[in-house]
C-alpha cells in the first residue's frame, strides 16, 4: 500500500507541473466519432465550459484555424495532419526561442567585450598621456639646463 501512496504522490506532483490540464478522465476514442479538435476542447475545458489554461485555449484555436484553412483550400485533411502541423509549429517556436536565447547571450558577451576594450583603451591612453607628460618634463628640464649653461 505504501508503494501505491508514493506513486500517487509522485503523480500528483507531476500533474501540478502541467501547463495544460486534461479534465475528462479516460476516453475511448472508438466510442465517440468527433473530431480531434472537439475532443481536445471537451477534454480541456471544465464543466462550466472554461478552459483549463490559456495554452489549452490557444492550442484549440490553432487546431480550428488549421481546419478552416484546409477546408477553405478545398483540401481534405486528417486530424493527424493537423496535429503534425501543430507539432511542427511548436518545435519551430522552441527552436526560435532557443536561438533567441543564444542571440541574447551573444549580445551580452559582445557588450562585455566592448566594455573591456573601452577600459583597456582608456588605460592605454592614460599610460600614453603619462609618458607624454614625463617626456615633456624631461625636455623642459633639458632646455632649462641648456639655458642655464648659456
Amino acid at each position: 500500500m505504501n508503494r501505491v501512496l508514493r506513486r500517487s504522490a509522485i503523480n500528483k506532483e507531476n500533474r501540478a507541473k502541467l501547463k495544460i490540464v486534461h479534465t475528462s478522465g479516460v476516453k475511448n476514442p472508438e466510442s465517440d466519432e468527433i473530431s480531434a479538435a472537439l475532443l481536445y476542447k471537451k477534454t480541456h475545458t471544465n464543466k462550466d465550459d472554461m478552459w483549463t489554461s490559456e495554452d489549452a485555449r490557444e492550442n484549440f484555436e490553432k487546431m480550428k484555424a488549421l481546419q478552416l484553412q484546409y477546408e477553405s483550400e478545398g483540401k481534405s485533411y486528417t486530424e493527424v495532419e493537423i496535429f503534425a502541423e501543430l507539432e511542427d509549429a511548436r518545435l519551430q517556436i522552441e527552436e526560435m526561442r532557443a536561438r533567441q536565447l543564444e542571440y541574447e547571450a551573444l549580445l551580452v558577451k559582445r557588450s562585455d567585450m566592448e566594455q573591456t576594450m573601452r577600459e583597456h583603451l582608456q588605460m592605454m591612453e592614460e599610460q600614453q598621456w603619462k609618458k607624454d607628460e614625463e617626456l615633456m618634463q624631461m625636455m623642459a628640464e633639458q632646455q632649462r639646463k641648456k639655458d642655464e649653461e648659456h
